[in-house]
């Protein structure tokens, strides 16, 4: 028997459910509730994020075990929860007999990850001390000290089952995933990369580079819980700053959300073993890069938190589970609190640390971004301070979908060589999956079991492909403003980082319970992905354009330039001469309501002729079942999300500009409520000041989408792009006099000035004629009205319609045809809207062509744009000459919106590169390590 003393049997009455608070309900109450209670709040609030249980009060508790080996907070977290709780223990036994007394009792010696969904119930050692982990309820913790002598106890979540006790370390500081108790613990982070660091000096570093806001802030806006941000830096050589300083840089951001951990999984163990120098597959790289691990987001992390008002979610009969969280304690969505150029939802929090207001001057709490964002704040400046970042990679996860893995090219800015290198380190991604796995046949067990233990007994998932990318609306089904991908891949002039971004989104997403049958299989995956950015960082990479010394010819045009002196509250703005600006009124208001399940339930907002635009976020994480919509005040639907699509759950929003006046609605016809956030701003001007809405002030810049030739042109291996124009044009220079020869092989044409002008269009004419090829995009498609050539001459003005659409995506494709040669069929969007200034409703300019008028012409389609099913996308042909005709590629950015932190000058995704590159004849090639390995188009 142990000499502790022991009360088995002073038990009291077991503890009524409506006294057990969960971690949310509990962050309401006064610090008075916990008078009288061995635990304070804060310590409260940790174990219930902890443990995933609704606890009781310390006050209202009397213990039913009680033991001097136990900690206070494992006596705690063993009284306070409900009984048939496993509580996550450590235990440490004074001999083995007492250790295979307990192991007897609890230990499965026949547990086999191929059979069993969760880890085994206990986990035992011998040396340095006998120890055991395990889950146990308080019954089977007061069973297990009456059969062994128990030294030590203690409330333990985490990966490596010993980690708070001595010894912990003896094999590993991060358990293998298919050994490992749990996900890696927040503290158990910290403790472990301490101990590396401390071991590995020359390899390894960390730094706690600031703060989350801390769950109690949610709700009480004082005595706040926050967490460490941590960053790990792996390299050799480490302590060599000049060195460091040098090297190219590969950014993993690891759980921006919480209830996404595979990131996380993969990435302690590699930082562990690259440390120790036992990755093999890293090893060679770390002599030329550095790899920068980021745990973006703690609170979601630290927390499993009771989604809605709900203090349990049951799946498994009886047994109750808590979910990690997608945002920190303050916001919702920790992906959309970024400062990125163009389009900034007023909904959102930037994270801007220059020039950071310290009250946000539209929120009616008062608050500011140091009280919601901390966490991105302090990510942003971090980040700031490397030389040479060339990829950061976010690592997400996702439900269902037909790959095991989407790579989402970011909403960045990309020039040729941005694209291809993204293109090429996908197309190795999916090449090393596909050598490691061969198909997803050979997880198929797996991925069953796991769809089955997420989702429900109906489910069995095997996905058709192991990867594949495409943008965030071609892999998704949406887009976004504020993510930490757009800001970091910005150019350095406009505070990002200019590095090549990309979100990889993997499957079986599960917030809930570790599964180290398919954790392993996870892992695995972001395993490789994480290689091959590291060795891409490493590589030497090009990406040139052959033209088959073809040149080409823009025409400029000033009305394609936007900049932040056209606005009118910038001082550069006319009319401000004074340098004070005008006083102009923008307001905003935000309402939180709650949308009750069925017939009669909605949330309102009102717009008036002032109402500038709606945004709308609703929080349904955890429901699976039933359709959002929006409502119009004609009582017409205009936006809907479907939560039964396995990505629904996470847009969570509705963007409306220039809102039709009257009420609109929000309604939803599930069985739950979801909570809801309006934010209607209003404005005197078109144009509403960011100063007056989110305290930045606005940056200045200066951008046109003809940049896009100007960049192009510096990858040809030969040939020329000429800017001209429209004078210049009505003036001769496309040929050369009056030979009847061209000055240049093609023309682009993307606007309307100078359709009207006689001189102009004859002369547009007179090179088609000549055999030049014409390359009309954007409102340039008014241009076919007025052509008398070819194909084009039996197309009228009427024939050709301006529009708008909420993504700019090509539909009805025909991937057989030149304009679309080696586009993939995920590809559909041809530019990212955001960073160009352009939202999610329904704004985004698209110029199409007449179907029955394109093809009785004699032209060929390649796709389509809008609704109506008209031609987006095809080619008129003059004799042996082209037109080629895009009905959306570079539009001039849109100034309408909020844009606090500057503009780009084009937005292409890699499918819009590759289709104007194919509209000009061009091939691009791209080579790595002087190597070619592939091309893309062909010399025509």
């Amino acid at each position: 028997m142990s000499s502790h003393e022991r009360r088995h049997s002073d038990r009291a009455e077991p503890h009524d459910d409506h006294d057990r608070y969960t971690h949310g309900e509990a962050t309401e109450l006064d610090e008075s509730a916990f008078d009288g209670g061995s635990i304070d709040r804060r310590t409260f609030l940790s174990v219930a994020a902890a443990s995933g249980a609704a606890l009781a009060l310390p006050s209202t508790v009397t213990a039913e075990v009680t033991d001097g080996a136990l900690t206070d907070i494992a006596e705690y977290v063993v009284n306070a929860t409900p009984d048939d709780h496993e509580a996550t223990l450590v235990l440490e036994f004074a001999d083995a007999d007492s250790l295979d007394a307990f192991a007897a009792e609890y230990a499965e010696p026949d547990w086999d990850i191929d059979e069993d969904d969760l880890p085994p119930k206990a986990d035992v050692r011998e040396e340095p001390t006998p120890a055991a982990h395990a889950y146990l309820t308080a019954d089977e913790l007061s069973h297990a000290l009456e059969i062994a002598d128990v030294e030590f106890v203690d409330f333990s979540p985490g990966a490596n089952p010993f980690w708070k006790i001595g010894g912990a370390y003896d094999d590993r500081v991060f358990a293998e995933v298919e050994d490992a108790r749990d996900y890696v613990s927040h503290g158990e982070l910290a403790q472990g990369l301490k101990y590396l660091v401390d071991e590995y000096s020359d390899r390894l570093r960390m730094h706690a580079i600031g703060q989350s806001p801390g769950w109690e802030n949610m709700f009480t806006g004082e005595d706040a819980d926050p967490k460490d941000v941590y960053v790990a830096e792996v390299t050799k050589d480490i302590q060599d700053e000049e060195s460091f300083a040098e090297k190219d840089k590969v950014v993993f951001s690891l759980s921006i959300h919480g209830d996404e951990p595979a990131g996380r999984v993969a990435g302690t163990r590699i930082i562990e073993e690259a440390t120790k120098g036992e990755a093999d597959d890293f090893e060679d790289v770390l002599d030329d890069i550095v790899i920068v691990f980021v745990f973006t987001n703690p609170d979601g992390w630290v927390v499993r938190k009771p989604q809605y008002e709900h203090p349990y979610e049951w799946y498994y009969g009886d047994q109750a589970r808590f979910r990690y969280h997608r945002g920190n304690a303050a916001v919702g969505d920790t992906n959309r609190q970024y400062p990125t150029m163009g389009w900034v939802n007023p909904a959102y929090w930037p994270a801007e640390p220059e020039g950071t207001p310290e009250v946000r001057p539209d929120d009616p709490e008062g608050r500011g971004y140091e009280d919601m964002v901390p966490d991105a704040l302090a990510v942003v400046e971090h980040l700031r301070e490397y030389d040479n970042v060339e990829y950061l990679c976010d690592y997400h996860m996702m439900g269902l979908s037909e790959s095991m893995v989407l790579n989402l090219e970011s909403n960045a800015p990309y020039e040729q060589a941005g694209t291809h290198n993204l293109d090429e380190v996908n197309i190795r991604i999916g090449d090393g999956m596909e050598e490691h796995w061969g198909s997803p046949e050979t997880i198929a067990d797996d991925t069953i079991r796991a769809s089955k233990a997420i989702y429900g007994d109906e489910y069995e998932y095997v996905p058709e492909r192991l990867f594949d990318y495409g943008t965030i609306y071609d892999s998704l089904g949406y887009q976004i403003t504020g993510g930490l991908l757009g800001w970091a891949g910005q150019p350095e002039e406009f505070g990002g980082l200019g590095a090549v971004t990309v979100a990889p989104e993997l499957v079986l997403r599960d917030g809930y319970d570790f599964k180290p049958f398919m954790e392993r299989h996870l892992e695995t995956a972001y395993r490789i992905s994480m290689r091959e950015y590291a060795e891409m960082t490493a590589a030497e990479t090009d990406a040139t354009v052959a033209t088959g010394g073809q040149d080409t010819a823009y025409v400029a045009s000033d009305a394609l330039t936007r900049s932040s002196a056209d606005l009118p509250f910038t001082d550069e703005s006319p009319g401000n001469g004074d340098g004070n600006g005008q006083d102009r009124a923008t307001r905003v208001q935000r309402r939180h309501n709650t949308v009750q399940p069925g017939p009669g339930g909605s949330a309102s907002a009102s717009s008036g002729g002032a109402t500038h635009s709606l945004a709308v976020r609703f929080d349904a994480r955890g429901i699976d079942e039933g359709v959002v919509r929006l409502v119009n005040p004609g009582g017409r639907t205009v936006r809907e999300i479907d939560l039964a699509d396995p990505a629904s759950g996470d847009q969570g929003h509705f963007y409306v500009p220039d809102p039709d006046e009257g009420d609109w609605s929000i309604e939803f016809d599930g069985d739950a409520a979801i909570d809801v956030e309006v934010v209607s701003l209003e404005t005197e001007d078109e144009v509403p000041d960011p100063e007056e809405v989110l305290g930045y002030a606005q940056r200045e810049y200066v951008v046109n989408p003809m940049q896009f030739f100007e960049d192009l042109e510096s990858y040809f291996e030969a040939g020329a792009i000429d800017g001209l124009r429209v004078h210049d044009v009505r003036n001769g220079r496309l040929m050369r006099g009056n030979s009847g020869e061209r000055r240049y092989d093609n023309l682009v044409i993307s606007h309307a000035d100078g359709v009207t002008d006689e001189r102009y269009v004859d002369a547009v004419e007179e090179f088609v004629r000549a055999g030049g090829n014409l390359v009309v995009t954007d409102s340039g498609l008014t241009l076919l009205g007025v052509l008398d050539v070819g194909d084009a001459a039996a197309i009228g003005p009427d024939d050709v319609e301006s529009g708008t659409m909420a993504i700019p995506n090509l539909e009805n494709r025909d991937l057989d045809h030149t304009l679309l040669t080696d586009v993939r069929p995920i590809q559909q969007e041809i530019w990212k809207v955001s960073q160009l200034g352009y939202t999610t409703g329904n704004d985004s300019p698209v110029w199409t062509v007449d179907l029955d008028a394109f093809e009785a012409a004699g032209g060929t389609i390649a796709g389509s744009l809008g609704g109506d099913g008209d031609v987006g996308a095809g080619t008129l042909t003059v004799g042996d000459a082209e037109i080629n005709v895009i009905g959306t590629l570079l539009p001039p950015a849109n100034q309408r919106e909020l844009h606090p932190f500057g503009m780009a000058d084009y937005t292409l995704s890699f499918m819009g590169h590759t289709l104007i590159c194919n509209a000009l004849g061009f091939e691009q090639r791209r080579y790595v390590d002087g190597e070619l390995v592939g091309t893309w188009g062909e010399v025509r």
